[in-house]
């Protein structure tokens, strides 16, 4: 037989594949996620980005980040990078050609003779035993979970942009509070101050009104430093230099945009790039269980040169100078010590490795999803009687003002219930920003707006 005629049945015995076919982890999952509630409306879950943080404000800030974050842009380079390895692997299916040129003197004793080249080089190797296809699964299931992780760090971003603005928007209400407490705060320093020097206070009074303004006092420049660090902090994340963040509407407003409906089923976590990336990273080192099995057999390669052969420069390219080679090319490893078989070990141990971190990944997912959708809950009922406390503060502090004035108390009533009114106002602000960054956190955790 012809060596040409060796590719026809070349192309039909490379159907043998080696290894376990890659497909997504076998992994028995719950069949919902801790304190989902009733479906209500259009699942929470199946919401893009821009569909949960309406707030135009907030909705701007998160743009700007998308366009800008380094992160974000590292991440889609690496995407670049692992489409053009996908490539690399893609092209071994395809015979490749080189060329070479080539000029010599040779000197003998007598006398010297001359020589010039000019050749091709083809050669295209068979997948005799997937070992191709295989590296072509893995180099596509890296590219996907490249994507994925890409996917994963927008998420991300998205989330810490919300999670800080709403952090700034808290700092911007507990600073509120406490410049609305030093003016009344003020206001009873005078008061004691004129009963003093009417005769009806004491020293004593005097200056627990003056610890009392102070104690307002300095917490208005520690909420403004954190006020800029968190403005700088947001600039870091829109990628941009430090400076200030231009606010939306108030606590109130944004907890109106922010909520989470129920009907979340658990194959949402399927859907989170994290865990999405682990499930290609799986299949990917499962091809390679192929690819180092092929590495143990031989190798069939097609190869052939061509080309023009001269003593003469300027007979080089005539046709008689013409040459060609073709034929296959069978090599393949006699004796390697076991290097082979422990490559397949090793493969096998990766994929099981990789296995290993696909569970843990959606094992975390379904507690980062449990944890959010209680914190939403509860922190919905903290808010409820942190309302009634600062109420019932309230109440309390007019009372004790009402029967310091009328003689019928110390000051000390008065500091006591001040001081509880504070820290009741100062609690509910911080409620009410924690029950949105749990909404944040549920966005996250439940895949970031898969669509």
């Amino acid at each position: 037989m012809r060596p040409i005629f060796i590719l026809p049945s070349v192309i039909l015995i490379s159907s043998c594949v080696l290894g376990p076919e890659p497909g997504s982890p076998e992994t028995a999952l719950p069949s919902a996620i801790r304190g989902d509630v009733a479906p209500h409306g259009i699942s929470f879950g199946d919401k893009a980005w821009r569909k949960v943080f309406t707030d135009s404000t907030l909705n701007t800030l998160i743009a700007r980040a998308l366009a800008n974050n380094p992160d974000l842009v590292a991440a889609t380079y690496r995407i670049e990078a692992a489409r053009a390895q996908a490539e690399i692997s893609r092209a071994a299916w395809f015979p490749r050609l080189d060329g070479s040129a080539d000029a010599a003197t040779n000197y003998r004793l007598e006398n010297a003779g001359e020589s010039y080249g000019l050749t091709g080089f083809l050669s295209w190797e068979a997948d005799l035993w997937g070992g191709i296809r295989r590296n072509n699964q893995a180099a596509r299931a890296n590219l996907l979970a490249t994507e994925s992780q890409r996917d994963g760090v927008q998420t991300s971003l998205v989330a810490a942009v919300a999670s800080a603005y709403i952090d700034l928007k808290n700092l911007d209400e507990r600073l509120a509070i406490s410049r609305r407490t030093v003016e009344s705060r003020k206001g009873s320093l005078e008061l004691v101050t004129a009963r003093r020097d009417g005769g009806i206070s004491s020293d004593l009074e005097v200056g627990q009104a003056e610890a009392l303004l102070s104690q307002a006092q300095i917490t208005i420049p520690a909420t403004e430093q954190a006020i800029a660090a968190k403005e700088n902090e947001i600039r870091a994340l829109l990628g941009e230099y430090p400076g200030g963040i231009t606010r939306g509407g108030s606590l109130d407003s944004l907890s109106s945009a922010l909520s989470i409906r129920g009907g979340l089923p658990s194959s949402l976590i399927a859907r989170r790039p994290d865990v999405s990336a682990a499930n290609q990273s799986f299949q990917a080192a499962t091809a390679q269980i192929g690819v180092a099995e092929a590495l143990r057999f031989p190798s069939l390669s097609l190869t052939g040169q061509g080309g023009f052969i001269s003593s003469d420069l300027s007979n080089l390219l005539e046709k008689s100078s013409g040459a060609y080679s073709i034929g296959p090319q069978l090599a393949g490893p006699i004796f390697d010590a076991g290097a082979g078989k422990s490559r397949v070990k090793a493969a096998q141990a990766r994929a099981k490795e990789s296995l290993t971190a696909y569970q843990k990944a959606v094992q975390i997912a379904f507690q980062e999803a449990a944890d959010s959708l209680n914190a939403y809950q509860k922190t919905g009922e903290i808010i409820a009687e942190s309302t009634k406390l600062v109420t019932s503060q309230k109440s309390v502090s007019t009372i004790a003002l009402d029967r310091f004035q009328g003689g019928a108390s110390s000051y000390l009533e008065v500091l006591d219930a001040e001081r509880e009114l504070f820290t009741a106002e100062l609690d509910l602000a911080d409620s009410r920003s924690n029950r949105l960054r749990a909404v944040v956190q549920a966005y996250r955790s439940l895949g970031g707006g898969w669509k």
